[in-house]
């Protein structure tokens, strides 16, 4: 998807592990959400602003900033073509409308600490807007056509909630708070809209690809650079993000898929961008 290339949570080799098959790991999911179904935390989306369209991304001055972080996170991302600062808006601004939603996370020193976008739409105008990004050229028109009958079939023509952009600043790859944060607002925002599914793709050797497993994603197709995957329902990831503060399901995830190694010791620098933009 953009989805990212760019590491949620350290180098390539950092993933989760083995992961059960797709369909028993869904059904563990959906045994936490009724396990939870009164259950309501009272968490804020505290650290996270979330704009709804390009229009307000660049009224708040977040557009330069989201693109710095981008840009630099490409440059250590396997696989990931860095996109032109002009080609990076257009594609905001084809991605951020209609029914879209952009959250971005506040690094204590005011810049843009991690970002994600997702938009409400038919899988064909998903892979409409996926044929586009740079570095997913190299699929060729069988794999597009395969990829687009497989994804049809599990998501039909109802609404998908299709995953465009996310990446976190190196300081904010350890830990499942960053990402719940900007996670929970997207998926909300495609439930509204009728979106019980998803769809994203991942970078071969980046650990989303094991974290897109270990959730219980279904691999629509796989090369070896790029998988993309669907979510056939993510109303019990919705129950259990409302339900559970980030180490709650931080532990649950343990109990999928084994733990990543331990984090090595390392000198925490400063967020890779030096836009600073005002949250709140």
């Amino acid at each position: 998807m953009a989805l990212s290339q760019t590491f949620l949570f350290g180098g390539a080799d950092a993933g989760y592990g083995a992961v059960a098959a797709p369909r028993r790991t869904r059904w563990f999911w959906r045994w936490q959400a009724w396990r939870l179904r009164k259950h309501r935390a009272h968490e804020t989306a505290g650290g996270v602003a979330v704009v709804d369209d390009f229009a307000s991304l660049e009224s708040h001055g977040y557009t330069d900033a989201l693109f710095d972080l981008h840009h630099a996170l490409a440059h250590h991302a396997p696989g990931l073509l860095p996109e032109s600062a002009t080609y990076f808006r257009e594609r905001l601004i084809r991605e951020l409308h209609g029914t879209a939603c952009a959250t971005l996370f506040a690094a204590p020193a005011g810049t843009i600490g991690g970002y994600c976008w997702a938009r409400v739409g038919s899988p064909a105008q998903a892979f409409e807007h996926y044929r586009r990004i740079p570095t997913l050229a190299g699929l060729g028109h069988d794999q597009w056509r395969y990829l687009e009958l497989r994804a049809a079939a599990g998501l039909r023509e109802a609404p998908v909630l299709a995953l465009n952009g996310i990446g976190l600043d190196p300081a904010y790859r350890h830990g499942f708070a960053p990402l719940k944060k900007l996670l929970k607002p997207l998926i909300e925002m495609g439930l509204k809209h009728g979106a019980t599914r998803a769809i994203w793709w991942a970078p071969r050797t980046s650990p989303l690809y094991a974290l897109s497993l270990a959730f219980g994603a279904d691999r629509a197709l796989e090369t070896p650079t790029a998988a993309f995957f669907t979510l056939a329902d993510v109303r019990p990831l919705a129950q259990i993000f409302a339900a559970l503060p980030a180490s709650g399901i931080a532990d649950l995830l343990c109990r999928v898929a084994p733990p990543r190694p331990p984090r090595p010791p390392r000198v925490v620098a400063e967020p890779s961008t030096g836009t600073r933009v005002k949250f709140g």
